[in-house]
């Protein structure tokens, strides 16, 4: 994936969409798995140009995996059945109402939660030419939906006694996932896991001395923390960043510079591993550098939709100025 649309999908997720609809209770639930998106169109052509850029592969991961699970259609299969789907995007070619490529979205048109996105376009060319600009913009649309989907869950069923904690040492507010049960306390640092061996999903919040977002100093944050936070099961054994695998975007979230750091981690002397991906802001008024990070343990298993799953909360955290 090139580096501007990786930029383009990182940055602005928290963005809540706001919709009036009065029937919106009314619509049946969606179906498929988050990150699914059906293409529709009558030209397979230009059905397979937009799954080539939303199939690209997903930044951050040990495996490659797409970015979304893409499957194909026309307007004649397009049934009721498929109107369920949770991200839909529709072409349409219409050199006599359009005269440029433009890309409209609604949400919960048929099913709740989803997102549909219009792409209209005059002709099939300008669609191709339009392709690097649309894929960031589809791109975006829907890891935002996406995102947004898994914290109003977080905000119906999160852990409130893990909250509670985390409060209570940094003074912050973040949404932590139910099943997350299990954590650690050390000094500046706490850790919470389901503690689930196939899919084990992790949130950690420390912090460090400091006012700006600097990314060598995360990094050596980082690995300083995880070092003495998260132990091998032997001594010598403990959490690292493998080096040369994180990339850096910064993005505006409420009026906050956040910083999210995106790569691999790995147990030194020992073959575990897998993605992390840490927030970091600065808490002026502390005089310091709050992250909260999330990462996966999942051998043998699709990481994707994991670590952006235990992401998702870490954009609920909130410093109290």
């Amino acid at each position: 994936m090139t580096a501007k649309l990786a930029a383009c999908v990182l940055t602005g997720l928290v963005a809540i969409f706001c919709a009036c609809d009065g029937q919106v209770s009314m619509l049946p639930k969606s179906g498929g798995r988050p990150y699914e998106v059906l293409v529709v169109a009558q030209n397979k052509e230009h059905a397979r140009s937009l799954d080539s850029v939303l199939s690209q592969d997903a930044a951050g991961l040990p495996q490659a995996e797409p970015m979304f699970d893409v499957s194909l259609t026309d307007s004649l299969h397009f049934n009721q059945a498929a109107k369920l789907a949770r991200n839909i995007v529709i072409v349409t070619i219409n050199p006599s109402v359009f005269t440029t490529v433009r890309v409209r979205y609604e949400k919960n048109v048929w099913a709740r939660p989803q997102m549909v996105a219009y792409v209209n376009a005059p002709s099939g060319t300008a669609l191709t030419k339009s392709l690097p600009q649309t894929s960031r913009q589809l791109a975006s649309l829907f890891t935002r939906a996406e995102m947004n989907n898994e914290i109003a869950r977080l905000a119906e069923s999160g852990n409130a006694k893990a909250s509670a904690t985390l409060e209570d040492m940094f003074g912050c507010a973040m949404k932590i996932p139910a099943d997350m049960k299990y954590s650690k306390k050390a000094d500046g640092f706490i850790w919470f896991s389901n503690n689930t061996p196939s899919g084990m999903q992790n949130i950690c919040v420390y912090s460090y001395p400091g006012d700006s977002l600097v990314p060598t100093r995360a990094l050596a944050a980082r690995d300083s923390v995880m070092r003495r936070g998260i132990p091998g099961e032997r001594p010598g054994m403990y959490m690292q960043t493998v080096k040369g695998s994180v990339s850096f975007v910064k993005a505006n979230e409420k009026g906050r510079t956040l910083m999210i750091s995106r790569g691999l981690w790995e147990m030194h002397g020992d073959a575990m591993g897998g993605p992390f991906v840490a927030h970091s802001a600065v808490d002026s008024t502390m005089g310091r550098i709050i992250v909260a990070e999330a990462f996966v343990y999942a051998p043998e298993t699709k990481k994707r939709n994991l670590i952006r799953q235990a992401e998702a909360a870490l954009y609920t955290l909130k410093i109290k100025d």
